[in-house]
């Protein structure tokens, strides 16, 4: 069991990520959660509840472990005004998950997890228009989560949990009018700590409530460029920053009208408000000044159901409406999007021992026009963001014992 977690965890070191929520939080835990929008909060758990309510862990029995992936196929435009638009790279991007839960008498689980809470990968052509401000962005993040789950009377359970993020972070642009490439790179590990509560005071209905705490990071790399003398030292050296990864409050309601349909809206609300300002450090000074980002909280909501075809398969279909928490006039190349809706779908298969999911979701970037970006030393440019859009599949394997 500890083997299988800690492989993915070294897979989700090696895989590169995509933005697939407002900002670029991850919300992609399990193929079973994709087909139903991440509406897992309250509903009939698996072993994934340790990522979206550990609380829920005490309506598992025995041992269950489960293990799979998701791809994920990214496309944007990016229009400059005055400039020809300029289509983001085609990119695979693969996020493996892993977690473990198991019951130790009447009132304890223990679990542990290891997936993608944050992720970006944005890549332009490096000659494109905005290279200045960025041609390529790149977040690895993995969280490790031990989680314990406390049943204090029949109905109502309790979740307790730390959480060790590694987070790496990767920016390459043009700086000196274009003629050369700056890269920066660093990574850090932050900790923070999740509660939640899961309370079913019936069999048609049930309630899932969980809090993530921010977590601070402070990457620190080196920064590489071309340039020659007398800017070399410059932009070349030790690197630095920081970022506030935000808190966030989930919401989820569950009815279960018949023993074959379940219906779960959840709300998410996300701190974004944390992300003030982009400030990468070299050798102690930003040669180019922050970049104020001054993001806004976010809503998430999403409404998923599940419905026994027979005693071994599942059907399950949801929505999502994702806000961003971009500003127009604060837009981003390195997050070139707006508001999202996801259309998802997907099937599972279960016997005694064995559960086979998989999941599929079409993600639509609602298009924005008129964004201002703000570049180094104060300069701006106007851009519209069209035509984005995503494919993501799933699959989970899981096995109780």
């Amino acid at each position: 069991m500890g083997k299988i977690v800690a492989a993915v965890v070294l897979a989700l070191l090696l895989t590169g990520q995509q933005v697939l929520a407002a900002g670029f939080a991850v919300y992609e835990w399990s193929a079973r959660g994709i087909a139903l929008g991440g509406t897992t909060m309250a509903r009939r758990p698996d072993a994934s509840v340790v990522a979206s309510n550990p609380a829920a862990m005490t309506g598992l029995n025995g041992t269950q472990i489960m293990t799979g992936l998701v791809g994920v196929a990214p496309m944007a435009t990016v229009s400059i005004a005055g400039e020809e638009s300029c289509d983001g790279e085609s990119n695979v991007w693969l996020l493996p998950h892993a977690y473990a839960v198991r019951q130790f008498g009447d009132r304890y689980w223990l679990g542990v997890g290891a997936f993608n809470r944050f992720g970006l990968g944005t890549e332009f052509d490096e000659n494109w228009a905005g290279s200045g401000s960025v041609y390529f962005a790149g977040i690895k993040s993995v969280s490790l989560t031990p989680v314990l789950g406390m049943r204090l009377t029949d109905t109502w359970s309790i979740g307790l949990g730390a959480e060790a993020n590694y987070f790496e972070f990767t920016q390459k642009k043009k700086v000196l009018g274009g003629a050369y490439d700056l890269e920066v790179q660093g990574d850090d590990v932050g900790v923070g700590v999740n509660l939640s509560t899961w309370y079913a005071p019936t069999d048609w209905l049930s309630l899932g409530l969980m809090y993530r705490s921010a977590i601070d990071v402070h990457p620190r790399g080196e920064a590489d460029s071309d340039v020659p003398a007398p800017y070399d030292d410059l932009l070349n050296g030790d690197a630095d920053g920081e970022i506030t990864l935000p808190d966030s409050w989930s919401l989820g309601l569950c009815i279960t009208p018949t023993d074959r349909l379940s219906v779960e809206v959840d709300v998410t609300r996300t701190g974004w408000s944390s992300y003030e300002e982009l400030d990468i450090r070299i050798n102690g000074t930003n040669p180019s000044g922050a970049i104020v980002k001054d993001w806004k909280d976010a809503w998430r909501l999403g409404i998923g159901a599940e419905y026994a075809l027979t005693p071994a398969w599942d059907l399950r279909a949801g929505y999502v409406y994702d806000e961003t928490p971009i500003r127009t006039e604060r837009a981003d190349y390195m997050v070139p999007a707006n508001d999202r809706q996801l259309f998802c779908a997907g099937l599972g298969w279960h016997d005694q021992a064995w559960s086979v999911d998989v999941g599929y979701t079409y993600l639509l970037i609602n298009d924005r026009k008129g964004a201002t970006i703000y570049g180094s030393g104060g300069t701006s440019e106007t851009a519209d963001f069209e035509d984005g859009d995503a494919h993501l599949l799933g699959l989970s394997l899981a096995y109780r014992f």
